[in-house]
C-alpha cells in the first residue's frame, strides 16, 4: 500500500516541477521581450510624456510669454476656457476639418488605388506620378494653392472665366469657401499615403476570389462592395483613426494660407491654440486649451474605435 500510494506523489511533484519550469521559461521570454523593448517605451515617455506633463502643470498656472515668471492658479485657465465661446466654435470648425478630410482624402485614396492596381500603360505611369504631392513640403503646396487660386494670374480662376463663371475671385479670402478649399488642398497633399496603403491592402487579396465572382456573373461595382470593400475593413478602420488624429493637428497647411481667417472661418482647434501662445501671449490658456482638445480627441478615438472596430468574424 506504502508504494501504491507513494506514487501518485511523485507523479503530481513531477506534475508540479514541469509547470514550474514552464512558468519559469515563458517568464525568461517575457523578460527579454520587456528588455527589447525598453529603451523605446523610455524613449516614448521622454518624448511625449515629459512634454504632456508639463503642458499640464503649465495649464495650472498663469503664466503669458512662454518662460516668464508665473504661480498656481488650479483650475482657473480651465474654467475661462471652458466658457470661452470662440474655443468651441474652433472644436466645431475642427470637426467639420476633420470630416471633411476624412472623406475627402479616403474618396480620393481608393479611387487612385483602383486605378494604379491595373495592368495597363496609365496605371504603371500613375504608380510613379501619384507620390509627387506626398513629398512636396507643405509650404510648397501652400504657395502652389495660393498661385492656381489667385484672382489676378491664377488658373483656376481663368478657367472659370472661360466657362462663364465671372469674377471669381480666391476661395481662400471667401468666408464661405476657405475651409472647403483647404480642405481639398490638405486632401491632395495626403491622398497618396491612403493610396498606397489602400493598394498594398489590395494585393493581398487572393485572385481566385474575383475569378469565383466573375464566373458566377458578378459585376464590377458588385465585386467591390461585396469583396474588395469588406476584406479591407481592418486598414481602413486603422487608416481612419491614423489619419483623422493626423488631420486634427494639422497646423501648418491652414496656418501659412489663411492664419485662421478670414474672420476666423478656418481657426480650427490647434490653430486657436498656436494663436493664444504666440500672438495673444496666453501660455497658461494655451496649455489649458490643449489638455481639453487632447481629452476629447481621445474621447472620440474611444467612440471611433468602439463603433467602427471590425468584426473578429470579418
Amino acid at each position: 500500500m506504502s508504494e501504491r500510494t507513494a506514487l501518485p506523489d511523485v507523479r503530481g511533484a513531477a506534475a508540479l516541477h514541469t509547470r514550474a519550469a514552464g512558468r519559469r521559461r515563458a517568464w525568461n521570454r517575457h523578460l527579454l521581450g520587456y528588455a527589447l523593448v525598453a529603451p523605446l517605451v523610455l524613449l516614448m515617455v521622454g518624448v511625449i510624456g515629459y512634454p504632456l506633463l508639463n503642458t499640464v502643470l503649465l495649464s495650472l498656472r498663469d503664466q503669458g510669454v512662454v518662460g516668464s515668471s508665473s504661480h498656481f492658479v488650479g483650475l482657473a485657465n480651465y474654467q475661462r476656457v471652458l466658457g470661452d465661446g470662440e474655443f468651441w466654435a474652433a472644436i466645431g470648425r475642427s470637426g467639420v476639418w476633420l470630416a471633411g478630410n476624412l472623406v475627402v482624402q479616403t474618396v480620393i485614396a481608393f479611387a487612385t488605388a483602383l486605378l494604379i492596381g491595373g495592368n495597363g500603360r496609365w496605371a504603371r505611369g500613375a504608380r510613379t506620378w501619384t507620390l509627387f504631392p506626398w513629398v512636396i513640403p507643405a509650404v510648397a503646396v501652400a504657395v502652389i494653392w495660393q498661385w492656381l487660386t489667385n484672382s489676378n494670374y491664377g488658373i483656376v480662376p481663368k478657367v472659370a472665366d472661360a466657362v462663364g463663371v465671372h469674377g471669381l475671385g480666391s476661395p481662400f479670402g471667401d468666408t464661405a469657401l476657405a475651409m472647403p478649399a483647404l480642405i481639398l488642398m490638405n486632401s491632395w497633399h495626403w491622398f497618396p499615403l491612403g493610396a498606397v496603403v489602400i493598394y498594398g491592402a489590395m494585393r493581398t487579396i487572393p485572385g481566385e476570389i474575383y475569378e469565383a465572382a466573375r464566373v458566377d456573373g458578378a459585376s464590377a461595382w458588385r465585386m467591390f462592395w461585396r469583396i474588395t470593400f469588406p476584406l479591407l475593413q481592418p486598414v481602413l478602420f486603422a487608416l481612419g483613426l491614423v489619419g483623422s488624429l493626423w488631420s486634427f493637428n494639422i497646423v501648418d497647411s491652414i496656418y501659412l494660407v489663411t492664419k485662421g481667417g478670414p474672420v476666423n472661418a478656418t481657426t480650427t482647434a490647434p490653430v486657436f491654440i498656436y494663436n493664444k501662445a504666440f500672438n495673444e501671449f496666453q501660455a497658461s490658456d494655451a496649455a489649458a486649451v490643449s489638455v481639453v482638445t487632447i481629452v476629447l480627441l481621445a474621447a472620440l478615438a474611444f467612440v471611433y474605435i468602439r463603433v467602427a472596430r471590425p468584426k473578429e468574424d470579418q
